[in-house]
């Protein structure tokens, strides 16, 4: 038997393996991985058996998302990428047969439809400051190929003009100058964000792919119709063009260093995150259909019942396209890193506001990461 234990937030798992809970397998978070780790919450799993296969079908992106120190810690509960969708009647409303490829295209087709007076503010997003970290914030980023530290985990993002700044000004003006985002949005709920998109309150949202599998369901979306792909996923536009970059994360099964039975655990975490008894990436399969979350076994890019059912509510060759170019978050073992995530998202939050200037901000996350580091 198998107990599922549902908690209300991230840091609650955390205060639970401080108290030394039993549990055998744990759903972490990237930002999670490299601290579980460091503190021996988890361990590594390359001697299990079957590992090897696994490891030599997955991504190289969500194999070394569940790496850390060159130990693989996890299997993959589901891996995905953010990017923007759009309703695609309101764009044909405003004669706009293809989607914005730049961020400069964004904001034009925004004043249009404010213009037009078809949606006050265009676009929404996630942006609400909490412990999880804000996919829309790294996607727009990275869709310009820029980053907060370098590859030896030293800040860049505090440089004169660097991506960084220049996207943190972009949403500055979004939502001052333009006014195609509403300064509400820094305070919603990602529920409150969904509902204004679903209902055709606004044009363009920052989403997770997966997401596209409860918008174009009409049992769960008010706009949405039976057998037609109202809502779309577009490349993620940066200043330069269109699918360049994104944010990709790998939420994973490890397993608790600590359970009692770790031969036990070791096989519920191959099931869950691996195989079932007749070879097949049975879960995988399983959370693809029902939520149409993202799997991280290359073999399933071309499984026919795996691109049968997306097609029917999203883009399978979009898809494909900017996953080439989705890439974890650099720095994300730091130990640290939720904490700085945190503090970074609050930087964003003032610029946006106009408390402080763009570059100031991104001074401010910088100057929080070395103080950490």
């Amino acid at each position: 038997d198998v107990e599922y234990i549902q908690l209300s937030d991230y840091k609650q798992q955390t205060t639970l393996l401080v108290a030394g809970e039993q549990t055998d397998v744990i759903v972490t978070r990237d930002d999670d991985k490299a601290g579980y780790a460091t503190a021996g919450f988890i361990r590594p799993i390359d001697d299990e058996p079957g590992i090897a296969e696994l490891k030599e079908d997955m991504y190289d992106g969500n194999r070394r998302a569940m790496t850390y120190e060159g130990k693989l810690y996890g299997l993959p509960y589901y891996t995905d990428f953010h990017t923007i969708m759009y309703n695609s009647r309101m764009l044909d409303e405003l004669g706009f047969p293809e989607p914005p490829a730049t961020l400069n295209e964004l904001k034009d087709v925004c004043l249009a439809m404010k213009e037009a007076g078809i949606a006050e503010y265009p676009f929404y997003t996630w942006i609400n400051q909490e412990q999880n970290f804000k996919e829309i914030m790294y996607a727009m980023v990275y869709a310009s190929k820029g980053e907060w530290v370098d590859e030896n985990w030293e800040t860049i993002c505090e440089q004169p003009g660097s991506v960084v700044e220049q996207t943190v000004e972009w949403m500055n003006q979004a939502v001052n100058t333009w006014e195609i985002m509403d300064a509400a949005n820094l305070e919603m709920e990602d529920g409150e964000v969904d509902e204004i998109f679903q209902t055709a309150n606004c044009a363009f949202k920052g989403s997770n792919r997966y997401d596209l599998r409860r918008f174009n369901d009409p049992e769960q979306t008010a706009e949405a119709v039976e057998g037609e792909q109202v809502f779309k996923a577009m490349l993620m536009p940066g200043f330069e063009g269109p699918g360049e970059g994104t944010i990709a994360w790998t939420r994973q099964y490890t397993i608790n260093a600590n359970a009692v039975d770790q031969d036990a655990a070791a096989r519920l975490q191959y099931f869950a995150g691996g195989k079932n008894a007749a070879g097949e990436y049975w879960t995988s399969k399983q959370w693809h259909n029902r939520f149409g979350l993202g799997f991280a076994y290359k073999s399933l890019a071309t499984d026919p019942d795996v691109v049968a059912g997306e097609s029917t509510w999203g883009d399978p060759e979009l898809c494909a396209q900017q996953k080439e170019t989705a890439v974890p978050r650099n720095g994300v073992d730091a130990a640290w890193y939720s904490e700085w995530d945190n503090d970074m998202q609050a930087e964003w939050h003032k610029a946006v506001l106009q408390q402080i200037s763009a570059s100031d901000a991104t001074q401010g996350m910088a100057d929080k990461w070395n103080d950490l580091k």
